[in-house]
């Protein structure tokens, strides 16, 4: 059962303009609403987090170190533990992914993904699936009593490059042409990976592939 009101949504992010652009398209959506914002060096930060009581917290970065986890982000969440926290990044160090992952943090997405990629991660924090393991919508990662260990399966060399270019916002038609393969056997690689990754969306495969370092998003 959904809620009728509007998704809260608290933007931090050092850089002015990158802040400004996230506000506007929470903004733009009659389905969310921006109840506070700030720059990640603001030393109020936590405490206007907690003041806002928002839904989601988008919580932008340019590299994520392991530093920034365990100061940073880790403080967010504890800000606000009822929270969904997203963090936009531009690159993450090696093996952050399962660091943020035992935090609590609900998602990463690279920060020049797709806006409807960002919305449907904002949006899902208005669904409560807990109990049901992996079916949790996969590009947000799951919490440490969610997760069931890797997915099981490895991927091929093919695979690889198919969610990769997935990760990339590639439709199947653009990566049948970047890999000189027909639309019908993007789709069957595509079968395979969700299989193998226990995926239930595009964007859950390239996560949990990501979280597994099978590939990397710049």
């Amino acid at each position: 059962m959904t809620d009728a009101r509007p998704i809260s949504v608290f933007v931090a992010d050092e850089n002015t303009i990158f802040r400004e652009g996230l506000r506007t398209i929470v903004n733009r959506d009659e389905g969310l609403s921006v109840v506070g914002h700030g720059p990640t060096t603001e030393g109020g930060l936590l405490e206007n987090i907690v003041d806002a009581q928002p839904d989601v917290i988008l919580l932008g970065l340019d590299q994520v170190t392991a530093d920034h986890v365990e100061t940073l982000v880790a403080g967010v969440v504890r800000a606000a533990p009822h929270a969904d926290t997203i963090v936009l990044a531009s690159s993450v160090q090696a093996g952050v992914l399962q660091q943020m992952m035992g935090i609590g943090v609900r998602a990463y997405l690279p920060k020049d993904v797709p806006h409807r990629y960002l919305l449907s991660a904002v949006y899902m924090s208005r669904f409560d699936v807990s109990g049901h393991g992996n079916s949790r919508m996969g590009f947000l990662l799951p919490r440490p009593d969610k997760a069931h260990g890797p997915p099981a399966g490895v991927l091929s060399t093919r695979e690889r490059e198919v969610v990769e270019l997935v990760g990339k916002a590639m439709t199947n038609a653009q990566i049948g042409r970047q890999l000189s393969i027909s639309e019908g056997t993007v789709k069957r690689h595509l079968h395979n990976i969700f299989v193998k990754l226990q995926a239930v969306s595009r964007l859950d495969a390239v996560n949990k592939a990501v979280a597994l370092c099978l590939i990397m998003v710049n």
